[in-house]
């Protein structure tokens, strides 16, 4: 005779899961988000196949010898070219997914409206030509810049975009908000100032230099003795490179726990003075190979 257990196992898997207080918070926070990614990813792929572009000019005013521009987000090259001596003209491309922004320019302010979040795709990439003799003041609210073969003073803030120069006649006055900042061929006065975002100097014959950097390394390589050169970083590498020669340099040097070396020759009376403050980091200064 064979005799059959009642199966409460089965039966009770047979019925309905039990929502438990964790289940229920788990399905609370889960099918929110998950429907959130299904349809961010969407909206992604149609922008994506919605990317479309127009061009764009605008005459900028330029006053007194000097041009005072802002361009709110866009990258901006700037050069000397046959421009009209009155203005300076910008010509570019603006960039955008599904809808057109609005582009305008009013006086010395070229804006860009994007209406909808589409990432990175919505931006101006132009070109920005100024007459001869025309001092150069631009403010990006992020954007890029680079600008070179400017003969007069240029004053470059990027807001937090990487600046780029190169052989300006005058002063160069280049603020960035973390951006990294390349400076090449210069001989007029310097003064840089990064966010925490690294310096690279070359070619440099600048009598006076003045440089404050928010952590990111400093490299300068001068061609011509400077007599004046002042660095204050918050943390980052600093390497000045001076020309071979006999010239002497009053250096004053604050590694504050980094390691610190000279090779070049000294002369703590000498009108050549050196002032870094590395603010933690390395200190090398020396002659160029």
């Amino acid at each position: 005779m064979m005799t059959t257990t009642p199966m409460t196992g089965a039966a009770r898997a047979a019925g309905g899961l039990r929502m438990t207080p964790g289940r229920w918070l788990a399905l609370a926070i889960g099918v929110p988000t998950a429907l959130v990614l299904v349809a961010w990813t969407g909206f992604s792929l149609v922008s994506a196949l919605g990317r479309a572009s127009f061009p764009v000019h605008a005459a900028i005013p330029v006053q007194d010898g000097r041009l005072v521009a802002n361009v709110g987000g866009g990258d901006v090259t700037v050069h000397q070219a046959l421009a009209r001596s009155g203005e300076a003209r910008l010509t570019g491309t603006v960039q955008y997914s599904l809808i057109r922004p609005a582009f305008a320019v009013s006086d010395t302010s070229v804006s860009l409206h994007c209406r909808i979040p589409t990432g990175n795709y919505c931006g101006l990439n132009a070109t920005l030509d100024v007459p001869a003799d025309t001092a150069v003041n631009l403010t990006t609210g992020g954007g890029n810049i680079q600008a070179s073969g400017i003969d007069s003073d240029v004053v470059l803030d990027s807001g937090g975009g990487d600046v780029a120069v190169w052989r300006a006649g005058g002063i160069a006055n280049v603020i960035t908000g973390g951006g990294n900042l390349t400076a090449s061929d210069l001989g007029g006065i310097l003064r840089f100032s990064t966010g925490g975002g690294d310096v690279n100097g070359s070619g440099l014959s600048a009598p006076q230099v003045t440089l404050e950097s928010g952590g990111g390394n400093v490299t300068l390589l001068f061609t011509r003795a400077p007599a004046d050169l002042n660095i204050t970083s918050s943390g980052g590498d600093v390497t000045v490179l001076l020309p071979h020669g006999s010239t002497g340099y009053a250096i004053t040097s604050s590694p504050g726990g980094g390691n610190y070396s000279a090779s070049v020759p000294t002369d703590p009376k000498g009108s050549h003075k050196i002032t870094v403050d590395s603010g933690g980091g390395n200190i090398s200064i020396a002659a160029a190979s």
